[in-house]
């Protein structure tokens, strides 16, 4: 179960990269930088909540589950949150 979870996050986190790509070809030269800024601290926060939310089962052979799973799921909304940006920018 935790490979399975860890190798769902992978591939989340792989189209996360796809549509992250396709917002900066649509940034102009003064956003990127506040784009890639923006990620870093949004990676920041996603990893140390994730393994906050998984500490309670530190020890356990579920936290590795639990972690996977929460990366998983922050990345998916963090999708979202770009493609409806991208999809701002292009009405």
């Amino acid at each position: 179960m935790n490979e399975t979870a860890y190798a769902n996050y992978k591939k989340v986190d792989a189209q996360l990269n796809k549509v992250y790509k396709q917002q900066m070809t649509i940034l102009t030269k003064k956003e990127k930088p506040l784009l890639i800024q923006a990620e870093k601290d949004w990676v920041k926060f996603r990893n140390s909540h994730c393994k906050f939310d998984a500490s309670q089962y530190k020890g356990g052979s579920i936290q590795p589950l639990i972690y996977s799973s929460c990366l998983e799921e922050l990345t998916k909304e963090r999708i979202v949150e770009i493609k409806a940006s991208i999809k701002d920018r292009n009405l």
